[in-house]
């Protein structure tokens, strides 16, 4: 399924990315941009960092989340599909260089390894998190690394939107885009994508609830306890 797809004249509107698969993208990326705009523009000791760690952790729930969906969840986020376009990059990068608008099915290459590279980069940047004596030195850098991924994503959403002449970014906001019938999915999901926002939101609402900025300590009830070395106070 992550071949090209049908030629354009054949395209039409079908269902690419059900409501789990949304509701992972936004919960994901919403939680790590609220992390590094909070750390880049406060302090440690400022009363809003507590909210860059928290939503940090959410988005480490969230990437867990991705990683079960590439085992269970629709054909466009199983990791059979993913890594099989991850080995298409010369021939996309050739399609952008002749500016030729060709439909993939799910990911385009592009995206995939963008996706690959910031999934690898998060786990990175949490754990960095949590060793004090790394804060000034790698847990910033591998920061910095996430918003130049997300800032070349972002260029090529909008060069591939260009090169179809079409809104193709929305996608992942109202689950279609351009493709051949027997490409798109049969069931939108719905039923699943509600549970895992609610499930996203009871675990947004469980940091919240059960971190101590006085102690710089998170206890939720029967879970470890996890301290947070760099915010600790004196």
């Amino acid at each position: 399924m992550s071949e090209p797809s049908s030629p354009l004249a054949a395209r039409r509107s079908v269902l690419v990315w059900d409501l789990p698969a949304r509701i992972s993208h936004w919960g994901f990326s919403l939680s790590l941009t609220a992390s590094l705009l909070i750390a880049f523009r406060s302090d440690p000791e400022s009363a809003i960092f507590k909210y860059h760690i928290l939503a940090g952790m959410l988005s480490g729930w969230f990437l867990g989340l991705r990683l079960v969906l590439g085992l269970v969840g629709s054909a466009p986020m199983r990791w059979g599909c993913f890594f099989q376009t991850l080995t298409q990059i010369r021939t996309y990068l050739g399609e952008i260089w002749a500016w030729r608008a060709v439909d993939h099915f799910g990911l385009n290459p592009g995206s995939a390894w963008f996706a690959l590279l910031l999934y690898l980069l998060v786990p990175l940047v949490v754990y960095t998190g949590f060793v004090a004596e790394w804060v000034e030195t790698w847990h910033g850098r591998l920061s910095y690394g996430c918003l130049f991924l997300i800032g070349i994503h972002l260029l090529g959403l909008a060069a591939h939107a260009l090169r179809h002449r079409e809104a193709s970014p929305l996608a992942m906001v109202h689950g279609r885009a351009k493709g051949a019938s027997f490409d798109g999915l049969t069931t939108p999901n719905t039923g699943a994508g509600i549970l895992l926002l609610l499930l996203g939101l009871a675990v947004a609402g469980l940091l919240c609830r059960y971190f101590d900025e006085a102690t710089s300590l998170l206890q939720i009830p029967y879970l470890p306890e996890i301290s947070f070395p760099l915010i600790q106070k004196g």
